[in-house]
């Protein structure tokens, strides 16, 4: 990892024998471990805000599908008293 940049962390005791626990199940060192829970955790961020566009793209197209049936119910609505009309015309 030569373009690697060294930080200090402080974890919290019970945190890092969670992280050395975790480490040692997956046969990482630390270092590596935490590499993977950031990119993980970055990762989830991403599928988050994903959801969170496409939530509002579905909200807006709902409100978008409302009135364009409503539009058209309308339009429906005036075709219909005209063929009844026509229909009563031709009685």
């Amino acid at each position: 990892m030569s373009n690697s940049k060294r930080i200090i962390l402080s974890l919290k005791p019970e945190m890092l024998c969670e992280v050395d626990a975790q480490s040692k199940i997956r046969k990482m060192n630390r270092s590596e471990w935490i590499r993977e829970a950031i990119a993980l955790y970055l990762k989830e961020g991403e599928k988050i805000r994903i959801r969170e566009q496409m939530r509002n793209g579905y909200q807006e197209m709902g409100l978008l599908n409302l009135q364009l049936s409503e539009e058209g119910l309308a339009q429906d609505q005036k075709d219909f008293a005209f063929y009844e009309n026509r229909l009563n015309i031709g009685e």
